[in-house]
């Protein structure tokens, strides 16, 4: 079983590599705002296939915890592959990155202060205060900003993980 939820997490790490190096190639912005939502649908691809070539390899039984652990392996590994190229974008291939990041969330933050005050009528305060609050964040991505990010997502891989061996078990009948 793990074999094959390693491999898969190999696949949707080179996968995620490919498909970032591929978006940051066509615009910075994009890959900004679109990596994310890329990774998720690449991991989860790669979750339910693990499951089901290993459900496959078990003759068509496979119980819940094995069919988790069959979906947490390969987003995890993933996962690992995506952080390590964030980390190598942000600190070797594009540290100019850092100021693309830092203006996308002043944009951000003013929109979303504009569309707050303008649909609830809130008074969201001095936009100045805002922003230069937000120029003087450090934007730069640490060895343990990385890791960080690795763990956390990894935890939060456990919901659809979950979800995807609550589907996918098959057991004994």
């Amino acid at each position: 079983m793990n074999n094959i939820s390693v491999k898969n997490g190999v696949h949707a790490g080179i996968s995620i590599v490919i498909i970032g190096s591929i978006l940051h190639a066509i615009d910075q912005r994009l890959f900004l705002n679109s990596f994310g939502f890329a990774g998720y649908a690449v991991f989860l691809f790669f979750m339910i296939k693990s499951v089901r070539q290993t459900r496959m390899a078990e003759d068509g039984i496979l119980p819940f915890g094995p069919a988790f652990v069959a979906a947490l392996i390969p987003m995890t590994i993933g996962v690992f592959f995506s952080s390590a190229f964030q980390y190598a974008i942000h600190n070797w291939i594009n540290p100019e990155i850092v100021e693309l990041i830092k203006e996308v969330a002043i944009e951000s933050a003013v929109m979303m202060t504009e569309k707050m005050s303008e649909m609830f009528g809130v008074d969201t305060g001095s936009q100045e205060d805002m922003i230069k609050l937000l120029e003087e964040q450090d934007y730069r991505l640490s060895f343990g900003a990385t890791f960080l990010s690795w763990f956390l997502t990894t935890i939060m891989g456990c919901v659809p993980a979950l979800i995807i061996a609550a589907f996918m078990k098959r057991g004994e009948e």
